[in-house]
């Protein structure tokens, strides 16, 4: 299938959803922070049942994030890169790292309950919360962390 084509049912489908659940968010906001265009060219694939790929690839895209979070909290004793990069943060920094770390990991869990539930409901509350919460809380506060190390790697 055809980029074009594939992007094109991704549209239908998007709509069709958007409509079947009645949540807020746009395909731009959406696609902007979990990068769903470039997840169904990848897989080139546009589910039947796209509320559920969808919401696969929102939590895929946080725990992608709570690996790297993860490594700054419980560093890899064999990962020099690892090391460096925890000592950066202080104690009120790590425990604001674990903060983000529990609310992926309820975002995470609360996907797996929509699943198995079935409820229409929860999951556009799901797919408006998943975007607000990038938006108003985690990338500000990863930008916060991530401007550190990376300021620390430049002294380098």
């Amino acid at each position: 299938m055809e980029n074009k084509q594939i992007l094109g049912d991704l549209e239908i489908k998007f709509l069709e959803t958007k409509n079947e659940l009645n949540f807020q968010s746009s395909m731009e906001e959406i696609d902007e922070i979990f990068f769903i265009k470039d997840d169904i060219l990848k897989e080139r694939f546009v589910s039947e049942n796209f509320s559920r790929q969808l919401c696969h690839r929102i939590v895929e895209a946080f725990m992608s994030w709570n690996e790297y979070l993860h490594s700054l909290i419980m560093p890899n004793p064999q990962n020099m890169l690892n090391l460096g990069e925890s000592k950066v943060l202080n104690t009120q920094e790590k425990q604001e790292v674990m903060e983000l770390m529990k609310r992926i990991m309820e975002i995470s869990s609360r996907n797996s309950i929509i699943g198995l539930t079935q409820n229409k409901k929860a999951e556009a509350e799901f797919i408006d919360g998943a975007v607000k919460f990038w938006n108003n809380e985690f990338k500000p506060r990863m930008v916060k962390i991530i401007t550190k190390i990376n300021l620390e790697w430049a002294k380098q």
